[in-house]
């Protein structure tokens, strides 16, 4: 039985790889558009994986600033911080006092001599105590921001309260890269589309080839499986060659944009982020392009058995 069935096997796998070499230039344009398909979606994924890497190095930049009075005591701006720090929403809130502010803005002003002699002649510290407030994710900011806002417990106390200016920048490039993947996924499932029904095509015309074989196959008492099989085989085949070839226009592809991301994004290394996930990334395109393939045929073959 074992023998048998390795036999058949063998059989169909030899009639699979007839049918591929005998459609060889309508194989080739299946094999042409399912590569689109995988590229595209690869291209999504990596555009997924770049802009949230952006949009986490925007976010580590990015926080709730609370500015306050002259006259605030310390106290009660530090009862303030601990009720803030028991906001889920929360993940992080510094203290800057005014002292600490002062030492800051010198040190960064350093080489400018006349910021201690105009410090010297206001005769006070000019600056403000500081609660910088981060939270755990970029959507909390608003609601963080009106808690602040309309909190009457600390109102007297409060100069004033704003967000960074990468804030805009943030949504900004959130709402674009939102659009853009909206953009790669309607394509790729345009092009997904577009493969499985050159498979249907490609499998229905080399079924039609063999329509005599068929129908004898049929009458001698051979199963669909076994008619399916042949179709079903060619079409995984097609699928993988498809994967292969996307990672052989990958490779080079990850390697040339690498750097140019690098420039915006200097602690992200696309090309070493796939090669990390290359087995990964490789068997989701073989199961994605096997599936294209093995879909097709099987509808293909479907439909004419029925008919």
């Amino acid at each position: 039985m074992k023998k048998l069935f390795i036999i058949n096997l063998r059989r169909v796998a030899v009639s699979a790889l007839k049918d591929l070499s005998r459609n060889l230039w309508l194989n080739l344009a299946t094999i042409i558009i399912i590569v689109i398909s995988l590229f595209t979606i690869t291209t999504m994924l990596a555009i997924d994986r770049v802009g949230n890497h952006a949009l986490l190095s925007l976010q580590n930049q990015i926080d709730i600033s609370v500015q306050f009075k002259g006259d605030a005591n310390e106290e009660k701006i530090l009862e303030f911080k601990k009720d803030l720090e028991q906001r889920e929403e929360i993940s992080v809130v510094e203290y800057v006092s005014k002292d600490q502010a002062l030492i800051i803005f010198q040190e960064a002003h350093r080489e400018e001599g006349f910021i201690d002699e105009s410090i010297e002649e206001i005769g006070e510290n000019p600056l403000f105590a500081v609660l910088n407030i981060k939270a755990n994710e970029i959507s909390q900011y608003g609601a963080i921001n009106e808690y602040i806002i309309n909190n009457n417990n600390y109102k007297d106390i409060v100069e004033k309260v704003n967000y960074k200016k990468n804030e805009k920048a943030l949504n900004t490039l959130s709402g674009i890269l939102e659009s853009v993947k909206d953009g790669i996924l309607i394509l790729t499932i345009l092009f997904v589309s577009i493969s499985v029904l050159i498979v249907f095509n490609t499998i229905r015309l080399a079924m039609y080839s063999h329509k005599k074989e068929i129908e004898i196959m049929r009458l001698v008492g051979a199963s669909n499986w076994y008619i399916r099989m042949p179709f079903i085989i060619e079409g995984a085949i097609l699928g993988a060659v498809s994967c292969v070839v996307t990672l052989a226009i990958i490779s080079p592809a990850a390697v040339f944009i690498s750097p140019r991301i690098m420039v915006i994004l200097p602690e992200f290394d696309l090309y070493w982020y796939f090669m990390n996930n290359f087995v990964s990334v490789s068997l989701m395109l073989l199961a994605i392009g096997a599936s294209m393939g093995i879909f097709g045929s099987f509808v293909a073959i479907r439909r004419y058995l029925k008919g």
